[in-house]
């Protein structure tokens, strides 16, 4: 016996209005039924051969065909079906063998069915026209072998199980072809739209504005794109958490899709930035009218988790064909000129022109310069000193980086900072401001100098980084500076982003022993509240009140704020930026402990910075 067949369903349902017909049946597939013995039981007692192994089958019997579709109908409810069916052709005065097969096939079509006839009711013709599933049917001519009943038994219903095995395996890997499709459906999805704001993305973008330019090629018509990029958001995610800030992209996001027309298409590109596509475009100035709704929209002030919000945004506009006939072009032209429209204030737009190309590709070669310059060493230190404004004396230093880049001479710092923080170069370079002014104040200790404390400008993006403060810790241990000796100088605007992160990032170098300084206070936000939190030494009066002294007098009000401010927690207060006397003379008055400015000195190189502070130099202090 084939090992497979003991797992196949056995049941039969024998149909005959003859009860010794089903007799026959058992006799000839139930083994030794009703205690008559088999040829094979007497083989086994004349020759003492091995008893045959037999199949068993489950028998059932119906004498008309309205009994056997209960029966079948019954099975298949207590999910114990029939997998084959013997049926007699001529059963009065019910229905016939056909009609009966056309009913159980109704109930159940799975069923494998041997009609049994000793007459020509019907031709096989007729009968293979008038059945559905001929292929699950054999005729079987009366009087029939023994052996013929058992091998179509064991044929029959191992075939029935198969089909069934084939079935469930087919819904198997149907199921898995569908879980498949669906997953790469999803995962097409999350590679193409934007997970935030389910906006199709840049990957998305390329295709949508090829397929856009091909059209305009083929009607002679025009398209604009618009590159948006949203003022200074990152504020918001350092200030309000990266939830309101999702929050406001999926409301912007949600503007932008209600602002243009339904044949237009918005992208989000990057961050904080989106793409539209606008199609028909008659004529490039009505991209106008377009560009000044869209600034309105993002503008739109937002109730985000109990705060109103209001951005804005830069918009810069390419136009096809007049700009390029390439996807990737207008792209980057569009962004070009929405750079150009940061440069100029936030809340605007500017169509794309070739000089702004110029200037894109000069952007590109700053950042390379300053790449080779990180390599080459050219870059340097001047310092600039800090005076003691009641003795005159030298008592610090700021660390001001110059570039002298050979071919071209000194860039100023106002040129290629900027490009250096939209590329995240400055990480690297602060951190070598940060180590070569450690290194510097060192050897003016070892050449027998004065030790003064150097201050140091430490980046947003540097002062947010993970390792900033092991990276810190390792330069002083490499230097062997005093921590003492070492100012940070840290923006107002720096510290009252994510402010319980900055708190432990400055309890953290607090801790070392360096010194922490407030730049450019009194142009941020901060509180009585937050500076009384924070773990300071210095308030640094931003240079732009100083200048202001003789023009306007809300500055030297809020100057001798400051002062008193700063006194009131026991700070240290420096002014830059003094370039006169009267300044100097205004700020003496208020008890300034501090100043630095082209008064006293512009920054120097370290080899002029060190005659300044040897011994017995005399004071930088202007002649009374």
């Amino acid at each position: 016996m084939n090992p497979r067949s003991a797992r196949a369903n056995r049941r039969i349902l024998i149909v005959d209005d003859t009860a010794s017909i089903h007799e026959d049946f058992r006799k000839i597939l139930e083994a030794d039924a009703n205690g008559v013995q088999s040829l094979d039981s007497i083989e086994e007692t004349l020759f003492g051969t091995a008893p045959a192994v037999r199949q068993t089958f489950l028998l059932d019997s119906a004498y008309q065909g309205q009994e056997a579709l209960e029966l079948v109908t019954k099975a298949l409810a207590a999910d114990t079906p029939y997998a084959l069916v013997f049926i007699d052709m001529r059963m009065p005065p019910g229905w016939d063998g056909l009609e009966t097969i056309e009913q159980l096939w109704a109930v159940d079509p799975h069923l494998q069915i041997a009609l049994c006839t000793a007459y020509s009711d019907y031709s096989f013709e007729a009968i293979e026209a008038r059945l559905k599933y001929d292929d699950q049917l054999l005729i079987l001519k009366k009087p029939f072998d023994n052996l013929e009943i058992r091998q179509m038994a064991s044929a029959l219903t191992w075939k029935w199980q198969l089909a069934q095995d084939a079935a469930l395996k087919l819904m198997g890997l149907e199921r898995t072809v569908e879980e498949r499709v669906q997953e790469l459906l999803k995962v097409s999805h999350l590679l193409q739209y934007d997970a935030l704001t389910e906006l199709p993305n840049s990957t998305l973008l390329g295709d949508r504005l090829t397929q856009a330019i091909a059209v305009c090629r083929r009607h002679d018509t025009q398209l604009a794109v618009m590159f948006i990029g949203l003022d200074r958001f990152k504020r918001i995610n350092n200030a309000l958490g990266h939830p309101v800030g999702d929050e406001v992209l999926k409301q912007v996001s949600q503007s932008l899709v209600t602002t243009v027309r339904e044949s237009d298409s918005v992208f989000r590109y990057g961050s904080d930035e989106f793409v539209l596509i606008l199609n028909d475009v008659h004529h490039p100035q009505q991209t106008q009218h377009i560009a000044e709704k869209v600034l309105k929209a993002v503008s739109h002030t937002r109730y985000v988790a109990g705060h109103d919000l209001s951005v804005t945004a830069s918009l810069g506009i390419s136009i096809y064909p007049n700009d390029s006939f390439s996807a990737v072009e207008l792209i980057k032209k569009a962004e070009t000129a929405m750079h150009a429209a940061k440069d100029h204030g936030p809340n605007d737009f500017n169509f794309f022109i070739d000089d702004m190309n110029l200037r894109a590709q000069e952007q590109q070669s700053l950042e390379t310069g300053i790449r080779l310059a990180l390599q080459r060493n050219e870059f340097v230190l001047h310092y600039q000193p800090k005076l003691d404004l009641n003795t005159g004396r030298i008592v610090g230093a700021e660390a001001l980086i110059r570039w002298h880049q050979p071919g071209h001479g000194w860039v100023y710092p106002s040129a290629f900072i900027p490009v250096a923080e939209d590329s995240g170069l400055i990480v690297p370079l602060s951190q070598w401001v940060l180590g070569q002014a450690c290194e510097q104040a060192q050897a003016w200790q070892a050449a027998g100098l004065t030790p003064i404390c150097i201050s140091v400008n430490i980046s947003a993006i540097d002062f947010r980084q993970r390792d900033f403060v092991a990276n810190l810790a390792t330069i002083l241990e490499r230097t062997r500076l005093t921590p003492g000796l070492l100012e940070l100088e840290i923006t107002e605007s720096v510290l009252m982003q994510n402010v319980e992160d900055t708190l432990t990032t400055l309890r953290a170098i607090k801790t070392m022993g360096v010194r922490l300084a407030v730049d450019d206070f009194g142009t941020g936000y901060s509180s009585l509240s937050y500076l009384r939190r924070f773990p300071i030494d210095v308030l640094k009066i931003d240079q732009s009140f100083v200048r202001g002294l003789s023009k306007n007098p809300q500055d030297a009000q809020l100057i001798s704020a400051i002062i008193s401010l700063g006194k009131s927690l026991d700070l240290n207060i420096i002014a830059e930026g003094v370039e006169t006397v009267e300044q100097l003379d205004f700020l003496k008055a208020l008890q300034c402990e501090e100043g630095q400015g082209f008064l006293f000195s512009k920054a120097v190189a370290a080899d002029e910075f060190a005659q300044l502070i040897q011994a017995g130099r005399r004071t930088l202090m202007p002649n009374p």
